[in-house]
Parts: C-alpha cells; sequence; structure tokens
C-alpha cells in the first residue's frame, strides 16, 4: 500500500474518531438540557445526568487527545502503527462512558413500564444512547481498517 493510501486511512480513522466524541457531546449536552424537565423521580434523574456530564467529559478528553495526536503526526512524532494505538484507545474510552447507560436505561425502562409519564425520559435516554453508538461503531470499524492494514504489511 502506498503512503499516501496509509494516510488517507490514518486521516479517516481520525474524523470518525472526531466525528463521534463531537456526537457524544452533542448527545451529551442534549440530554443535560432536556432531562432537568423531564418527568423522573430525583434519584434517577441525578444519575442520568451525571452520567451525561460523564459523556460530556469523555468526549472533551477524546478532542484534546485527538489535536494531540494529529500534532505528534504531523511533527513525525507519531507513527501509524502508534496512532492506531491510541485511536483503539479513545473509541474504547467512548464506549466505556456509553457503557455507564446501561443500568440506566435499565431502571428508566421500569420506571417507564410502572409510570407512563417516565416514558418520555426513556426514549430520550435510549435514543442518545443508540445514536452514540452508530459513532462509535463508525469510528472503531475506521480504526480497525487502518490497523487491519498495517498488519497486513508486516506481514
Amino acid at each position: 500500500m502506498k503512503d499516501d493510501d496509509r494516510k488517507t486511512m490514518l486521516r479517516a480513522a481520525i474524523a470518525a474518531v472526531r466525528a463521534c466524541a463531537d456526537t457524544m457531546e452533542t448527545q451529551a449536552a442534549g440530554l443535560l438540557q432536556a432531562l432537568p424537565k423531564a418527568a423522573l423521580n430525583e434519584e434517577l434523574r441525578a444519575t442520568v445526568l451525571d452520567r451525561s456530564a460523564g459523556l460530556k467529559d469523555a468526549a472533551g478528553r477524546v478532542m484534546f487527545e485527538l489535536a494531540l495526536l494529529q500534532t505528534e503526526i504531523g511533527a513525525g512524532k507519531a507513527d501509524v502503527p502508534t496512532a492506531v494505538k491510541r485511536l483503539s484507545a479513545m473509541d474504547a474510552a467512548m464506549m466505556g462512558a456509553v457503557a455507564t447507560f446501561a443500568d440506566v436505561v435499565d431502571q428508566l425502562e421500569k420506571a417507564a413500564e410502572r409510570d407512563e409519564q417516565f416514558e418520555p425520559a426513556f426514549v430520550l435516554v435510549i435514543e442518545a444512547t443508540g445514536v452514540m453508538l452508530q459513532g462509535i461503531e463508525k469510528a472503531k470499524a475506521a480504526t480497525e481498517a487502518v490497523g487491519d492494514r498495517e498488519k497486513a504489511l508486516r506481514e
């Protein structure tokens, strides 16, 4: 594979990770704005708001790491295998942040089954989680594609 192809794939992976972090930040901001007004018990509201703030924090850290990585790539201080490792770590960090919503979604679903006034909050969180998982899947696939190409080059 030509070096230009490797760089193009790496840029695509970086763009996918950035898009995922942007999506995560947007979804977190939407949850933080909508949930204080949604019908929820206070304990569950506090949990969802806390997890949403965690999403926003994780997205910010990934954006910072991406900027650092791009600077290092531009300065010739990070090669493609190193970039793939770091992008994979960013993918994992975003997945970890979204995974914290699994138990919250279950709690919201149970609350919505008991009382339909809680259904809008459940739908809001489940839809945001779905959007974020799609972004993570795209970022992970792009990162893995670069890693697979690098592995094939070494073989």
